[in-house]
């Protein structure tokens, strides 16, 4: 009997039994897949059959190793197919599957793994869905399968839905999150000596394999309007208001977040609004609300302040992922304020935590790439630099750019002067690909006319913006796929004068200047002369 090969999951909970069909559903496809691998031991006596528009994701992940080991001894057969005529032909395409699938001797008692597009289930009608199902469950009871489900895309909020108004011809329903900390979310779970339902795992992930960190079981409490001693006690540091503000009773104010920090460590449920300013060390502040959270719970609310710094897009997600509550991204009055704190009074924070700082800073780290890379280079980074951002939550966009007419494409592309680490790009045939990391789609014209020196419609006709992941993703892949056996001019030699503009990062020796040279001469003008008015009465 298959199980989910997940260290520490409990077996209840790891058990897929036969004549079952099971619904894993993801945001992204590689997370969907991953987990669904977990599925396929080495050991595993029975035949695996994979049916996915993109099949090639199942052997390419870190998690791909039993299934190679299985295919290459002929127990793991792989299919694909098209989504755009399985979306069209929906049921037809739903029995000419099935009826491919029974031609194998080896179907009977196997696994199968069916991976499709959100659109596949949300495009359905109710009844038309249901049917869908039923189909599946009668194809298993008669071959005695495990019907795994991988469903990927993005309407997963609105699939899951739908898939849980038909869940009697389920067995199991889980939701994999995209975030830092990785979590199965179980809707419910049959297993061999009952059902679990509202049960959230975390998860962390090392090498090949993932391992069970938390286990939280979601039971409803009764309402509870006892507070904890500190609940009204809120703690600033003196810079995030102006100076003399007259506070509540129930205010405190500190010098600095040093001595917030230190002072907070006995803190349960009071309110810590910590100053940000352009010399504060973010990286040093988001560690610090991460161990407060992990040491005060989750009663306990911390909130940024920005007084003159610069929080960027993949700080304020950084500081989220890592247990603040609330930033506030602008100098606020002081009324505001309180009513920005009163808002959050009585929250606790409900999002996973990660079991480390690590885990988390190295989706953080900086990327090492920028500028103009091959196409296959390019690819492998954008889909590398997604993950990461997907898991940080941090936002990224793929930028497609199509040539004007009779353009060497040489000519626009050394007019690009990247200078940001993460932003790369590339091209093909008439296109080019430009991928700005960290970037929300509402920015994208700011950052091209940063990077670009002239206007963008001097050289392009058309310009198309991918602002989400799963689509950024997909795109990357069909590049990879279609240009896979082709020669892709590589510019990277033609291109690297376009570093020319990097200030070198050796010191200058000023000793050696000549401050008498004409280029330190200063040029002396006079002074301005006040120049008198009367104003003539006459003219009044």
């Amino acid at each position: 009997m298959p199980s989910l090969k997940i260290e520490g999951l409990p077996t209840a909970l790891a058990e897929l039994k036969s004549d079952a069909i099971y619904i894993l559903l993801s945001p992204l496809d590689n997370q969907g897949v991953e987990f669904a691998l977990q599925a396929i031991s080495e050991e595993s006596k029975q035949d695996v059959f994979i049916l996915s528009s993109q099949i090639e994701i199942f052997f390419e992940t870190p998690y791909s190793d039993d299934v190679s080991d299985l295919f290459n001894k002929g127990k793991v057969h792989p299919f694909t197919f098209n989504s755009d005529s399985a979306l069209k032909k929906k049921l037809h395409f739903i029995r000419s599957l099935l009826a491919e699938l029974k031609i194998y001797d080896e179907l009977f008692g196997s696994t199968v793994i069916l991976h499709i597009n959100t659109d596949l289930i949300t495009h359905y009608k109710h009844s038309e869905l249901i049917d869908q199902f039923k189909l599946f469950e009668s194809f298993t009871k008669k071959y005695q399968l495990t019907l795994i489900f991988i469903t990927t895309g993005l309407e997963i909020a609105r699939a899951r839905m739908l898939i849980r108004g038909a869940n009697k011809s389920f067995d199991g329903i889980v939701y994999v999150n995209e975030s830092t900390v990785k979590a199965l979310e179980y809707d419910y779970w049959s297993h061999s000596e009952g059902i679990i339902a509202g049960e959230t795992v975390l998860l962390e992930a090392s090498t090949n394999k993932f391992k069970v960190i938390e286990r939280n079981i979601n039971q409803s409490k009764a309402s509870s309007f006892n507070q904890d001693f500190d609940e009204n006690d809120v703690w600033l540091v003196k810079s995030a208001v102006p100076e003399g503000t007259k506070l509540p009773v129930s205010y405190k104010l500190l010098e600095n977040n040093k001595a917030l920090y230190q002072h907070a460590s006995e803190m349960k449920a009071a309110t810590l609004v910590f100053a940000v300013t352009r010399y504060t060390d973010l990286a040093d502040l988001a560690k610090q609300c991460f161990y407060l959270r992990k040491l005060c719970g989750k009663k306990l609310k911390l909130v940024i302040q920005n007084v003159d710094g610069i929080i960027r897009h993949q700080d304020e997600c950084l500081f989220l992922t890592l247990g603040v509550n609330l930033i506030l991204y602008s100098f606020s009055e002081p009324s505001r304020l309180l009513s920005q704190i009163q808002s959050i009074q009585g929250f606790e924070f409900s999002r996973p935590l990660p079991s480390s700082i690590d885990e988390v800073l190295q989706h953080s780290q900086s990327p090492l790439s920028k500028g103009f890379l091959p196409l296959s280079e390019f690819v492998d980074q954008v889909i590398d630099y997604s993950d990461s951002a997907a898991n940080l939550g941090v936002s990224g966009v793929m930028v497609t750019l199509r040539l004007l007419p009779r353009i060497d494409v040489i000519h626009p592309l050394q007019l690009f002067h990247v200078k940001r680490e993460g932003d790369i790009f590339s091209t093909v045939d008439e296109y080019v690909y430009l991928y700005l990391h960290a970037c929300r789609e509402h920015d994208v014209d700011n950052a091209i006319r940063h990077l670009f020196k002239l206007e963008i419609a001097d050289f392009f006709d058309s310009k198309t913006v991918i602002a989400d992941h799963f689509f950024i993703q997909q795109e990357c892949r069909r590049l990879k796929k279609d240009y896979k056996d082709r020669d892709v001019p590589d510019y990277t030699d033609k291109l690297k004068g376009n570093s020319s503009y990097t200030y070198s990062q050796e010191s200058i020796d000023l000793s050696s200047l000549d401050i008498e040279s004409p280029e330190f001469n200063r040029v002396k003008r006079p002074d301005a002369q006040r120049f008198p008015m009367t104003l003539n009465e006459s003219k009044l």
